[in-house]
């Protein structure tokens, strides 16, 4: 899939209205997708490229710690953040441990606060993804070079050997 113009962020939130004050926030500086569970949310990251995923913790059903841990494994390049109303640290320390969290945010959230932070979220993702590229194109350059370079060598001593000078 071709990567969209605006980083992409799925909302997930089991409350409409927090999904829509949350979209109306986002929505200048991110395409949004939504979801209402995280049955809803699966289906759409295995149809559109996400970037960041922002989930309720507390949803009928299932727990956001459980769906991130999910999106870690089959999407680890998604850069994962709960947003909770509770500050239970048994959440807190799962979210960090098992999903690999990126932040937990305390509703009600502040639009500023929010609106950084997954800029944030979408930079790391954007730079992780260069960084996976770069690497890859190294992978791929290494051997290239090594052959250059022995054959350099190769051409050096063949020069020593004739006597010649450099």
């Amino acid at each position: 899939m071709p990567a969209p113009t605006l980083p992409t962020v799925l909302v997930v939130d089991d409350e409409l209205r927090s999904q829509e004050a949350l979209r109306r926030t986002l929505d200048e500086e991110f395409e949004v997708f939504t979801a209402s569970s995280a049955a809803e949310a699966l289906e759409i990251l295995a149809r559109e490229w996400i970037q960041v995923v922002l989930t309720d913790q507390r949803m009928p059903g299932t727990s956001g710690v459980a769906l991130l841990r999910e999106v870690r494994e089959r999407w680890p390049d998604a850069v994962r953040i709960i947003v909770s109303g509770y500050t239970d640290s048994e959440d807190i320390i799962a979210g960090i441990n098992e999903a690999g969290i990126f932040q937990y945010l305390l509703k009600p959230w502040q639009p500023e606060q929010l609106l950084l932070t997954l800029r944030n979220a979408a930079q790391l993702q954007r730079l992780q993804a260069e960084n996976e590229r770069l690497g890859l194109d190294l992978k791929v350059a290494a051997p290239v070079l090594r052959q250059r370079v022995a054959g350099k060598r190769e051409a050096v001593r063949g020069r020593q050997r004739g006597g010649a000078l450099l």
